[in-house]
């Protein structure tokens, strides 16, 4: 029976990629691009590694920002020197500036508030022309509408008068068939009775034998009678 050796294979750890300079870089890089600096962004701009090793990393590099951001740094006194005048000089001119600036906006302000007083006094006097020129329209208005009063009043006068004289011409009209009526009527009795009388006197020559006692002219149509005449 044979044995076979068994052989090992001893591997090598790996050098672990989270270590506290990759973590300062990788946030430092994050918090250059503005991007918010969290253990997944470290973790994958890192490429790998741990999360519970990257963790207290982070928190280290936070909290070493937060010591560079407390710390002051010590200016010399002749640095300061200059600051305080320079400040001073910076400050002086900007004093100057803005009371120039003031008397500047003060002397505008001056002439903006003269302008609109002018443009203001000449506004009041066309609106005094305005209201003037109102009140003459609304007199004339009611002087109109008066004129119109009297002359629907008048309109309606004639009105009734020419109602009147319609009714009057009506009853005219009406008089003068009526009128008609009776002078036809009277001609033709007219004209009867004159038949009537010629044949009278007619019958009366043929009764006297040619004798004509009397003489009755004829009283034609419409002419009205005549009176008989005795011959002498």
């Amino acid at each position: 029976m044979e044995h076979y050796e068994t052989k090992k294979v001893v591997t090598m750890p790996r050098a672990s990629i989270l270590t506290s300079e990759n973590v300062a870089r990788a946030a430092s890089e994050l918090l250059a691009q503005g991007k918010p600096v969290t253990n997944a962004a470290v973790h994958e701009l890192v490429g790998g590694g741990s999360m519970s090793t990257l963790a207290p990393l982070l928190r280290a590099w936070r909290e070493e920002q937060r010591k560079v951001t407390r710390e002051e740094i010590e200016v010399p006194d002749a640095v300061m020197e200059q600051l305080r005048d320079l400040a001073m000089r910076l400050w002086r001119e900007a004093t100057e500036e803005a009371q120039a600036a003031t008397d500047a906006l003060r002397r505008d302000m001056t002439d903006m508030r003269t302008e609109a007083e002018r443009q203001y006094a000449e506004l009041l006097d066309d609106l005094r022309g305005v209201e003037a020129e109102r009140d003459a329209a609304k007199d004339m208005l009611e002087q109109v509408k008066a004129s119109l009063a009297e002359l629907e009043a008048e309109k309606s006068s004639l009105s009734e008068e020419l109602n009147k004289l319609r009714a009057e011409q009506s009853a005219l009209q009406e008089r003068c068939g009526m009128l008609e009526a009776a002078k036809i009527e009277a001609d033709g009795r007219a004209t009867r009775a004159d038949d009537r009388l010629t044949e009278f006197f007619r019958r009366m020559r043929a009764e006297t034998g040619g004798a004509d006692p009397g003489t009755v002219e004829p009283v034609g149509s419409g002419e009205g009678k005549r009176s008989p005449k005795r011959r002498g």
